[in-house]
This record gives structure tokens, C-alpha cells and sequence, in this order.
């Protein structure tokens, strides 16, 4: 069997005020946020969990589903609403 390396995928989010940041889902499913660049810095889990439901609220217009939503419903949620915003 040929020597195979996992590409990983990942959504990337710019926000108006030039924050950056990326979702990709840890190995159990669950969505995990990386910080580029913030105005705050979020160190801690519980800060970058509630930076992710507030861009969710914000980007989707829902409330973040639940918190254990895994990363594919959130992905989906999050493409749905880029592609209301297409021309």
C-alpha cells in the first residue's frame, strides 16, 4: 500500500474588523478554532469555543445548534450562509 498523508481541510473566516481564523474538526468530529489574528487574544479552549458560537450566531443568523454540534453540521451552515452572499 502506497505511503498515503491526510490532507487536512478547513474553513476559513476573515471578519470585518480583520480578524482571521479558521474552523477544522478534532479527531473526535467536534469544530476546533484557530486564531490567525484577533484583537483578543483567545488562549484558552472555553474562549475560542465562545468566539466560534459568536461567529456562528453572527454569520449564520441562528443560534450555534448545540455544544456538542459536530464540525461537518457547522461547516454546512457556515457554506450556506457564503453562498446567500454570492452575486
Amino acid at each position: 500500500m502506497p505511503n498515503q498523508t491526510m490532507i487536512k481541510v478547513g474553513l476559513w473566516i476573515q471578519t470585518e474588523t480583520d480578524e482571521v481564523f479558521i474552523v477544522k474538526k478534532d479527531p473526535s468530529g467536534h469544530p476546533v478554532l484557530t486564531v490567525f489574528r484577533s484583537s483578543n487574544p483567545l488562549e484558552s479552549t472555553e474562549a475560542k469555543k465562545a468566539k466560534l458560537r459568536e461567529l456562528y450566531d453572527q454569520l449564520t443568523g441562528r443560534t450555534h445548534p448545540h455544544p456538542h454540534a459536530t464540525s461537518r453540521q457547522l461547516m454546512w451552515d457556515f457554506l450556506e450562509a457564503a453562498i446567500k452572499q454570492l452575486p
